[in-house]
């Protein structure tokens, strides 16, 4: 438990909770680990209190090194309602529609859902906009009007590696590594935390753990998504020192509901990491179908998500972003933009603007 003379310093993940306790002690900050205070949410469940006095300094040095502050609590905040006010104004939103206000209600005093709840949610397809309304309302109200970007590259064949005679040399080849490196200084330089590396259905990296860990630095996180568990995930974690492997699923609009509760029930109770695990999650614009009535029920589930599991990272793809179809989503997909990410992270900083949102960077990196 903090103590009332401590500030609290709260987290979107447990990787960036321990980034920052290695800094802070590296650095003499007399900082020590404390269960997270119940309105933080419970991504991580874990926080770290240190002397009121440090706290400022604390957040410039984790900001200064790209490690995500979700929030700051001071001892007047520890213990207080995150959503003080929240129940009327989600209530009144959606008094239309009783038993979503019902539901908003719950949330609203941190009460969980229950399976029928959830049920209930997801019958909801063919309204999917007031779905998607109740999602970003609810997103707004947890972590303001703001979303984290992704870079994804495509290491599949069509990406930053391809098949030709680079690839027929020894895997990790200098030009690719170099590019690696390249990449890696642009999003620092812009700020971008997240790394997305698509495998497909390869099976390893095509650069040693060493290589891989030099060319990234210590300031990308980075997530590997592939069409089947790799043969040694265990090593893609430890030694790659990579942050969560996810399995790609295309056929999210296909499942059934009770699919769908279960797939729900079980990110909510495992709480997976920044971008989520199992067969949802993430979601990119290869996985969203063409036919308009398969689109709604992606929009209308990753709205439901969002209601579901609170402050989690949901992924928003390329394909929706650009239409302004947010849908509770914070966690932004750049695809396929390895070669100008400046060029689409201002794109999408234009699109999001005009709905009022904006994307969170990580400061003071360069």
């Amino acid at each position: 438990m903090a103590l009332r003379s401590e500030a609290v310093l709260v987290f979107p993940s447990t990787h960036h909770m321990l980034r920052a306790e290695a800094l802070l002690k590296e650095r003499g900050f007399r900082a020590r680990l404390v269960p997270a205070p119940p309105q933080a949410g419970e991504l991580c469940t874990t926080a770290i209190a240190l002397p009121v006095s440090e706290g400022g300094k604390a957040v410039d040095l984790l900001e200064g090194h790209a490690v995500l502050v979700k929030a700051v609590l001071y001892p007047e905040q520890v213990g207080a309602r995150a959503d003080e006010g929240l129940s009327g104004k989600l209530a009144s939103e959606f008094a239309d529609h009783p038993r979503l206000a019902a539901v908003m209600e719950k949330l609203s005093t941190n009460e969980p859902l229950e399976r029928e709840d959830i049920v209930y949610l997801l019958g909801m397809e063919e309204q999917e906009e007031v779905l998607c309304r109740a999602a970003e309302t609810l997103t707004e109200a947890l972590a303001g009007r703001e979303v984290v970007p992704a870079l994804v590259l495509d290491l599949s064949g069509e990406g930053l590696i391809d098949d030709s005679e680079l690839m027929a040399k020894r895997p990790g080849g200098r030009g690719d590594l170099r590019r690696l490196r390249e990449i890696s200084g642009q999003m620092v330089s812009l700020g971008l935390v997240y790394l997305i590396l698509s495998l497909g259905d390869r099976g390893e990296l095509p650069w040693s753990p060493e290589e891989f860990r030099e060319a990234l630095g210590k300031s990308v996180v980075t997530v590997i998504h592939a069409e089947r568990l790799p043969p040694r995930p265990g090593e893609l974690v430890r030694d790659y020192g990579v942050r969560q492997i996810l399995l790609r699923r295309e056929d999210l609009y296909r499942m059934d509901p009770e699919e769908l509760v279960d797939e729900a029930m079980f990110l909510r109770d495992n709480r997976p990491g920044p971008v989520g695990s199992g067969n949802l999650l993430p979601l990119f614009s290869g996985d969203i179908p063409a036919e308009e009535r398969e689109r709604r029920k992606v929009r209308a589930v990753l709205a439901v998500l969002r209601l579901v599991l609170g402050e989690a990272f949901l992924p928003l793809p390329e394909v929706l972003w650009r239409r302004g179809d947010m849908c509770g989503g914070n966690f932004l997909i750049l695809e396929g933009a390895e070669g100008e990410i400046r060029g689409v992270l201002s794109q999408a900083e234009d699109v999001l603007a005009a709905r009022g949102w904006s994307v969170r960077k990580a400061k003071g990196v360069l």
